[in-house]
């Protein structure tokens, strides 16, 4: 009877803790402000699509509970109500969209957008899984959608050579014509010593069979004095890329008695073709890399990036005929004459900017712009509502833009 009783009393406290949970969440998400976008010129249609995520402190009290939210031309949504949410995770806007129109394939997915592809005629997923890490027995698992007749085809292929790598990691996936394209970063013990290498894999989706793979670049990361990184470029989760931008940065390491400092020796862009396995360099005369950042590459133009003082710097480059478009500058927002390093994302040709921080001091700029000339098509910034009652102190920090 004893066992019973602890059983009851086990639930009751489950019931309790969840309920409190809810009533917290209700309390808190009533009392935390909320924003819109305030058009200052242009054409509010162009915010339409945007999303921007981010999360709400109220520093007076330090309540950060409940605390992440969405802001759209709709206004705010504040996303972390979920009792589960909070202990499996909120996925990304980009991921609960996938969700909310393929629940079946979604279901017991990794959150990583870049484990990711969608065009028109598929959805597809890739991830690695093993048995255990000492094992080292690597399987990509494998999930094709094809919407035409809504047939989900799942399937785990054994990684070649796989008991040589330390860590595999899927940081990109890719459908052109039947093969499936995954692109991994892969860390490998051979012979006593260590490496690096971004990777390729060819699938044949009509066999689900590995009919290639090869290294794209190998490096050491860590040498004398020198450390070694390379950067796979983001590109569109929607959009197929037939070719790779590779980041590569040599680094010199300064140690004194106190820290240590890297500075940028070399920086060599290089670009990959996913189909003819060729790999180039990319020279853009009168372009220095170690004040630009490679932010973004849409299968056809390349941005550089630069935050200089309150202006944002953009750099277009035409990969197809080599050639390297006006750079322009788009003004930003900011306190004593800087601002926080802007989150950024390019679609369908245009240039999403937003401030990652806003406060009582500094405001959050909302801009779209043609991502090659600098056109602004719409400015904005974040608003607190009327309605919505804060003392001043607060800080919003918003990290991810999603465009619908």
């Amino acid at each position: 009877m004893i066992k019973y009783w602890k059983f009851t009393a086990i639930i009751i406290v489950i019931v309790f803790s969840i309920g409190t949970f809810y009533v917290n969440s209700s309390t808190s998400a009533e009392q935390s402000p909320t924003f819109h976008i305030k058009a200052l010129s242009g054409d509010e249609k162009e915010i339409t699509p945007l999303i921007m995520e981010g999360y709400y402190v109220d520093i007076s009290s330090m309540n950060i509970g409940n605390s992440s939210l969405a802001i759209s031309a709709k206004g705010t949504t504040y996303q972390s109500h979920s009792f589960l949410d909070q202990i499996a995770g909120n996925p990304p806007t980009v991921i609960k969209r996938l969700q909310e129109k393929n629940r079946a394939f979604m279901r017991g997915k990794n959150y990583s957008e870049d484990l990711f592809f969608e065009n028109k005629q598929f959805l597809a997923y890739a991830d690695v899984a093993s048995s255990s890490v000492k094992s080292r027995n690597y399987k990509f698992d494998i999930s094709v959608l094809t919407k035409k007749d809504d047939t989900i085809n799942s399937f785990k292929l054994d990684v070649p050579e796989g008991k040589e790598m330390d860590h595999l990691l899927v940081e990109d996936v890719q459908i052109i014509g039947d093969k499936l394209y995954l692109i991994t970063h892969n860390i490998i013990s051979k012979s006593r010593k260590q490496y690096e290498e971004k990777h390729i894999y060819t699938i044949d989706l009509s066999t689900k069979k590995m009919i290639d793979h090869e290294a794209i670049i190998q490096f050491s990361r860590i040498q004398k004095h020198t450390s070694i990184d390379v950067q796979l470029v983001r590109t569109s989760l929607t959009k197929t890329s037939e070719h790779l931008i590779l980041l590569e940065t040599e680094n010199k390491v300064n140690e004194d008695m106190e820290s240590t400092s890297d500075e940028v020796v070399i920086q060599e862009i290089s670009s990959y073709n996913i189909q003819t396995k060729e790999k180039e360099t990319i020279n853009i005369p009168g372009l220095h890399l170690g004040g630009n950042r490679l932010s973004f590459f849409d299968d056809s133009i390349i941005y550089f990036m630069m935050l200089d003082g309150q202006n944002l710097l953009v750099t277009p480059y035409r990969l197809a005929d080599d050639t390297v478009g006006q750079p322009y500058n788009i003004q930003l927002s900011g306190e004593k004459g800087t601002v926080s390093e802007p989150i950024t994302t390019v679609k369908d040709g245009k240039l999403y900017i937003a401030s990652s921080q806003m406060n009582e001091d500094i405001n959050a700029d909302v801009i779209v712009a043609d991502a090659y000339t600098g056109e602004i098509l719409f400015k904005g910034q974040v608003a607190l509502d009327g309605s919505s009652k804060d003392n001043g102190n607060f800080d919003l920090s918003l990290f991810d833009l999603f465009v619908k």
